[in-house]
């Protein structure tokens, strides 16, 4: 009787499982196969190769210059996505885990905006002093988070400064 009871909770079990399970909306998805393996699956990554986006992110629409960083990041602007999931995905980035970072009355990504920043990525070259500029006029002008600044060995991911 014991050995019937759990072969049928062994049977029943991928059912259970199952039903429990809510799908993943598609910007989640989409942030988790692009993204999570290192900016982490909740934006937390290991900071000493990528930029934490948990609670930061938003902060880049403080100013224009960092909404358009955003969206000419190399892995964004040729990620595999069409414009308009690539545009879900940032919003789900910024806004979801951005958090409050995002400024109030932030404007969501559109496909057109995206298919235009991301003809114009940004090279390894200039990425780093880029990024520093953008960094410090949103430290210095719109009281962002002086933590935007870390990642790498040291700040702004491109070594001793």
């Amino acid at each position: 009787m014991r050995r019937a009871a759990g072969l049928l909770a062994l049977a029943l079990l991928p059912a259970a499982l199952h039903a429990e399970m809510a799908p993943l909306a598609a910007d989640r998805s989409d942030y988790l196969l692009n993204c999570g393996g290192c900016h982490g699956i909740d934006g937390i990554s290991n900071s000493r190769i990528v930029p934490d986006l948990k609670d930061q992110v938003g902060h880049f629409l403080k100013m224009p210059e960092g909404r358009g960083y955003l969206g000419r990041l190399p892995n964004v602007a040729f990620a595999t996505l069409p414009d308009k999931e690539l545009a879900a995905l940032l919003n789900y980035t910024i806004f979801t885990l951005g958090g409050d970072s995002a400024p109030k009355g932030a404007k969501p990504f559109t496909a057109a905006e995206v298919a235009a920043l991301r003809r114009q990525p940004l090279n390894e070259a200039a990425l780093f002093q880029y990024r520093q500029k953008i960094v410090e006029d949103l430290i210095a002008k719109y009281n962002a988070t002086p933590a935007l600044r870390f990642y790498g060995e040291d700040m702004y991911g491109a070594g001793k400064q």
